[in-house]
């Protein structure tokens, strides 16, 4: 009687360890609701022992009623014959078993009030465990949503980055043939001036030696 006693309590504190394991381990859920099943499936054994007991008194207190009820029929038996000492014997197993009886059935009045509490203990315990596992479940849905969409970005940052980089590496080499094409692209242009510079001041000496044969003539010189 002590243990079934004890099992609302070792219930309601299955359901406060319960509760705080699920606050404070987010991280473990799938472990703590394999554990509460187990919590569970161990309060609904305590549950059945409370009412197989129950069902054990009630059973003795109807033996024991029937049984009394026995004795009064064979003491009224006897005191048609007359067998005072029978019937004194009788009546004296009678109010045995009615003293049984009402033994017997103030203990299962009493186990009858703890399967109610236990049953609505239980009860509890359940509704609130299927909240947990809806719970959890909802939020081990949003972790892995959440992993989804850290990976999707952190692999679209880094695609941005090695592509922002290589445009930036193919700039700088763009950037940097172009100052070498400018560079010799006008070393060209000045050595195409000076050839075209010598050219005319030669063309100049020879135009003027001309001019001056042309007047002076050959006696000129």
């Amino acid at each position: 009687m002590k243990r079934i006693k004890e099992i609302s309590e070792q219930v309601r504190e299955n359901i406060s360890q319960f509760l705080e394991a699920v606050d404070g381990a987010e991280s473990s859920l799938d472990k703590v609701i394999v554990d509460m099943k187990e919590r569970l499936a161990e309060a609904k054994e305590l549950v059945a022992t409370a009412i197989a007991e129950e069902q054990r008194l009630k059973r003795a207190y109807q033996e024991a009623v029937a049984t009394a009820k026995v004795w009064g029929e064979r003491a009224d038996a006897a005191l048609q014959n007359r067998d005072m000492a029978r019937v004194k014997d009788a009546r004296q197993r009678k109010q045995q078993q009615l003293d049984i009886a009402d033994t017997y059935k103030r203990q299962f009045v009493a186990q009858e009030t703890v399967v109610a509490s236990l049953k609505t203990v239980l009860h509890e315990f359940y509704q609130q465990f299927q909240n947990a596992a809806v719970r959890s479940e909802t939020l081990s849905h949003r972790q892995k949503q959440a992993e989804t969409r850290t990976e999707l970005y952190k692999l679209i940052a880094t695609a941005e980055h090695t592509i922002s980089t290589a445009f930036e590496h193919a700039e700088q080499k763009l950037k940097t043939a172009e100052e070498k094409a400018e560079i010799w692209e006008n070393r060209e242009h000045s050595d195409a001036t000076e050839v075209k510079k010598n050219v005319n001041d030669s063309d100049l000496d020879q135009a003027l030696a001309e001019l001056k044969s042309d007047v002076l003539g050959s006696n000129g010189k």
